[in-house]
């Protein structure tokens, strides 16, 4: 749900400067009077959130509007930004302990290779740990592979070992889960990721740029 400032007389500017995280968007869901930046084929947003009742955590899109009611300078909200996801943290974990710890049961594994999730303790907007590479590079250090990271949703990412995955149908698979199962408003992308160890690099793949990568 969205959080209407107006409805909380709270959210002061030192309020919003103290809840304020980045978020990750499809670009096309945005209003035009948004505050971003473009990554990749992304749109990096900052986003107040509210888990004051935890069956009913909230958030709301800064826009430029917000900004200028409340005398926010660009530099002192991406320094907040930073700040208050670095201070929440992120976690990767295997696909099968994210779902038990949703379900509170033991969650059998049936896949073919391993995979994970990333997200943030709250599961909101936590698609934007793909911001930061400590997590990433942890983890293909870990399982010593590159990754392929596909976007589930704006909460959270799925992520599973490069060269055991064929990209073609990963991206297939991504685009029909976004038509028929995430709702548009929550879907993040129809294109996937790979992240190199080696390099340090996080790419784009599309369906134009496909057969010129090498897993």
């Amino acid at each position: 749900m969205i959080l209407n400032f107006n409805d909380d007389r709270t959210y002061s500017k030192d309020v919003v400067l103290a809840n304020v995280r980045y978020a990750l968007f499809d670009p096309k869901t945005l209003r035009d009077d948004v505050v971003s930046a473009e990554f990749l084929d992304l749109a990096v947003v900052f986003a107040i959130v509210d888990t004051s009742n935890p069956y009913r955590t909230r958030y709301k899109i800064i826009d430029a509007i917000d900004m200028i009611s409340l005398d926010i300078k660009l530099s002192e909200i991406m320094e907040a930004a930073n700040e208050n996801c670095k201070k929440t943290g992120y976690k990767i974990m295997l696909m099968e302990d994210a779902i038990s710890e949703i379900t509170g049961v033991a969650a059998p594994c049936n896949a073919f290779y391993p995979m994970y999730v990333g997200t943030n303790p709250e599961r909101i907007l936590g698609a934007s740990i793909l911001l930061y590479e400590t997590y990433l590079e942890d983890l293909a250090v870990q399982i010593e592979d590159d990754l392929c990271i596909m976007p589930s949703s704006i909460h959270e990412l799925i992520i599973a070992p490069l060269s055991l995955i064929d990209p073609g149908y990963i991206l297939k698979t991504v685009r029909e889960i976004n038509e028929e199962i995430v709702g548009v408003q929550e879907t993040l992308s129809d294109n996937i990721y790979f992240y190199r160890r080696n390099e340090h690099k996080l790419s784009l793949v599309t369906t134009r740029n496909l057969n010129n990568l090498t897993c």
